[in-house]
């Protein structure tokens, strides 16, 4: 797979079901990724950095709220049905601070781990895949922070798995499966 895959998936969604927000028109430039990555101290994979120069750079997806009610204070349930959306941070202008590449590599620096840059992050989930200075994707486990975990994916085929986890969770949630106990 590769970001052909990402593009096409994105021309076909199903946009009744889910929201799409994108850095659409405010791309980042060249110059803008290379002073990032003067700050980060290494450079980003290529098809990261292809995709962020994309229209659909600084990405989040979610299911829309009639079919996802937001969860509220102290609800209960699945861990699954709190993760709602995927993010993939990018470096457009004017892009949200929880969107914003430069602000979660910040706070990741600010964690003790500059030597992460944190690309995507499920809505809901406080942990979050990053790239290591030898483009690896890193696993980021908030729970185990000083253990990385090497995932053996591309960035496409990442998002694209994550995209489809949601879908899958959407559907389950659909379905009521997290008020029938489903784990």
């Amino acid at each position: 797979m590769g970001l052909d895959d990402i593009y096409n998936y994105f021309r076909a969604y199903d946009k009744d079901t889910f929201g799409v927000f994108a850095c659409q028109g405010s791309e980042p430039s060249e110059a803008d990724i290379a002073a990032f990555e003067r700050v980060c101290g290494f450079r980003l994979p290529e098809e990261f950095r292809e995709f962020t120069k994309s229209s659909l750079g600084g990405l989040y997806m979610e299911a829309r709220e009639q079919f996802w009610p937001r969860p509220k204070a102290y609800d209960v349930g699945p861990f699954w049905s709190f993760l709602y959306g995927v993010k993939v941070f990018g470096i457009a202008a004017d892009i949200p601070e929880w969107l914003d590449l430069r602000v979660q590599h910040r706070a990741m620096g600010d964690d003790g781990y500059p030597h992460l840059v944190p690309f995507l992050q499920v809505q809901g989930d406080a942990n979050r895949y990053c790239f290591d200075a030898r483009g690896r994707v890193i696993y980021w486990d908030h729970e185990e922070p000083d253990e990385e975990k090497e995932v053996a994916l591309s960035f496409s085929d990442l998002l694209l798995r994550e995209i489809h986890d949601l879908e899958d969770r959407t559907g389950r949630k659909k379905r009521g499966e997290d008020k029938q106990g489903g784990a």
